[in-house]
């Protein structure tokens, strides 16, 4: 089994945003403080937020890269014909409202799960392209791009340590994308991580970790969302 990580290199500043969540406003309110930095995605760039065809719209128009996150997982099952997660609809996922945006009617499995030819093909494949853990370098300096951060719950003792994220993401991709990460208990890996997922008042940077999901998901018409800049290693965070 191939390992799931593409390599993203830069040689100029770039922006790493976090969880978007369909919240174009945020990322509206936040693209004029990036300039015209090349932008990379930590995933989960939809569902929750009222407009995530919008969202994807603006990525694709500044050729934007990255990770997915576990909100992306159902839509690309469903794309390829896998069926609808009935989970990924229920509010507490927000997957609705993502169909919404695509005009997609109705509320149940049933109605939606024929939809999917909704979704324009541009954005298929800028879905489909968005990879599972991230290999970055920017201008020298490395790091991992992994969604839900690094699982401490699991031993990696007696591994290569060059080899600890390709053995995370063969044998515990899941946790990589679901998994209930804490940045501060995570252990330390050959280079920081960069992660999102869980969504906290502030950025933080242990040093080890670097956690960017400020919450764009989880207030209705609120929340926040941080660019992390790099190679400066500072944040820009928009909303309330």
């Amino acid at each position: 089994m191939a390992t799931p990580i593409t390599r993203f290199a830069f040689s100029t500043p770039i922006a790493v945003l976090g969880d978007l969540h369909g919240r174009s406003d945020l990322l509206d309110a936040i693209l004029p403080r990036l300039g015209t930095r090349p932008l990379v995605v930590i995933g989960d760039v939809i569902d929750r937020g009222p407009d995530a065809r919008g969202t994807i719209d603006r990525l694709l128009a500044r050729k934007a890269v990255g990770v997915r996150g576990n909100h992306e997982e159902w839509i690309l099952a469903w794309m390829r014909g896998e069926g609808l997660d009935e989970w990924a609809i229920l509010p507490k996922m927000g997957g609705l409202a993502t169909l919404r945006s695509y005009g997609a009617v109705g509320d149940n499995y049933a109605a939606l799960v024929g939809q999917a030819h909704r979704i324009p093909t541009t954005h298929r494949a800028w879905l489909e392209a968005l990879s599972p853990v991230g290999d970055l370098e920017v201008m020298g300096d490395s790091y991992w791009l992994i969604h839900a951060g690094v699982p401490s719950h699991v031993s990696l003792k007696g591994i290569a340590y060059d080899q600890l994220v390709p053995f995370l993401a063969r044998h515990h991709l899941r946790d990589l994308h679901w998994g209930d990460n804490d940045p501060e208990a995570a252990p330390p890996l050959d280079r920081p991580v960069i992660m999102g997922h869980r969504p906290r008042e502030e950025p933080l940077d242990t040093g080890d970790v670097i956690a960017i999901d400020t919450g764009a998901g989880t207030v209705r018409g609120g929340g926040r969302l941080t660019a992390l800049l790099l190679p400066e290693r500072s944040f820009v965070t928009v909303g309330l």
